[in-house]
């Protein structure tokens, strides 16, 4: 059953700024028909698999504050199917909206944002390496839904395998499946509710983990939030490619979000032509890995930079020296390669709309005019969440027109 909450709108409309009607563009994305009708079939009860959804991004998406209640309402419309991908471990300055991460002993973390960290990246590009006697921790912020789970890790390791360490004291081992020349070797194991929250995982010496998975065995959504700390588009170039095939084939994604933007505008040097060729080749890389994905691609949101470098964007603040043109390749993109598109510049009411959220009674940016508070990330999901229902509803509409006048 098809409902809003009255408070989205409230909370909306008492910030004049949130612009609440702006749509999600299909400039042609082929995988957008099945997209609409699965979550139709989600909505009606139809479908028994779960629909993963998986963004990636910069700190807009570490954070999962955006992606956290994005996830919620979706989850609360059409069904919550789990947890799902976390990041390998705590990764200082991000969070996860669903648990805490806690990594005990030693961790050696390995980010493919920093050129001189190198491996074999999985998808969302963070390793961490087990020096030996290493934990991590996880514990849900809420109660889980009752029924079977599965956990999941993707790791790699010499002979020893990880374990399980499952609330109550029992101890279980993960040994790696598939293929063992590969990469990344994924290990699963199913598990009650009641034996998720508090569980911990126990890495070999020399282990790698590229990712934990959490999922509900239950129709519904899951929205994975794989977000770097200042991470541009073309860090995913620096990702394996035999891995992110294997892993996003096995996730099986229906929509993809890729959410960057923010570090490139502040980029003074930013060459248009270069930068498009960077973020085409992104998209073809991933619809190559997720064949049955529909690509959705966010315009960077609005932001200020008091500090030179800087341009004069009519505001009372200056922007970031490339704001403008990252904006204008990313739509400009998104219609050449034929992707879905939602202008976060243009929700927030323009590219002074950072400057004027931050004045609110109620500040919807931070003071550093880049991120929002919880409160701007909260209006921001909402926004998207509607418009992804209307365009949803009318894609149907297109369809089933299609479908009629073709007989």
């Amino acid at each position: 059953m098809r409902y809003f909450c009255f408070c989205v709108f409230f909370l909306l409309a008492t910030y004049t700024v949130a612009d609440q009607s702006t749509p999600v563009h299909d400039y042609g994305d082929r995988k957008a028909p099945a997209l609409w009708e699965a979550l139709q079939q989600l909505e009606q009860g139809q479908r028994t698999q779960p629909l993963r959804i998986i963004q990636l991004g910069d700190s807009h998406t570490a954070g999962d504050y955006f992606t956290g209640q994005l996830r919620l309402r979706l989850q609360r419309q059409f069904g919550n199917a789990g947890i799902g991908w976390l990041t390998p471990g705590y990764i200082t300055n991000q969070r996860s909206h669903q648990v805490l991460l806690r990594s005990l002993g030693k961790w050696t973390l390995s980010d493919s944002k920093i050129a001189k960290h190198t491996g074999t990246f999985p998808l969302g590009g963070l390793i961490n390496t087990s020096a030996g006697n290493s934990i991590l921790e996880i514990k849900a912020k809420e109660e889980l839904a009752s029924g079977q789970w599965q956990v999941s890790i993707w790791q790699q390791s010499k002979q020893t395998p990880w374990s399980l360490a499952l609330v109550g004291g029992k101890l279980s081992k993960l040994p790696g499946q598939g293929d063992p020349k590969a990469s990344w070797r994924l290990s699963s194991q199913l598990i009650d509710a009641s034996k998720v929250n508090g569980l911990r995982l126990l890495a070999p010496s020399g282990g790698k983990l590229g990712g934990v998975i959490i999922d509900r065995q239950a129709p519904g959504i899951t929205l994975d939030a794989l977000g770097i700390n200042g991470s541009v588009a073309n860090v995913i170039s620096r990702w394996d490619e035999a891995s992110l095939r294997a892993q996003l084939q096995w996730r099986d994604p229906q929509l993809v979000i890729l959410a960057y933007g923010t570090n490139e505008a502040f980029g003074k040097d930013l060459i248009p032509d270069t930068y498009e060729t960077e973020l085409r080749n992104v998209i073809r890389k991933v619809r190559a890995a997720a064949p049955n994905a529909a690509i959705l691609l966010i315009g960077a949101p609005s932001s200020a930079k008091t500090k030179a470098p800087n341009i004069n964007g009519g505001c009372k603040l200056p922007l970031p020296p490339s704001l403008i043109k990252v904006q204008n390749s990313q739509r400009r993109i998104a219609r050449q390669e034929k992707t879905l598109y939602w202008d976060w510049g243009a929700m927030m009411g323009g590219n002074c709309g950072a400057q004027a959220w931050f004045k609110q009674a109620v500040p919807l940016m931070r003071p550093d005019l880049v991120h929002m508070s919880p409160e701007g990330y909260t209006a921001s999901a909402d926004a998207l969440y509607m418009a992804l229902v209307r365009e949803m509803d009318d894609g149907l509409k297109r369809e089933k027109f299609r479908r009629e006048k073709s007989q």
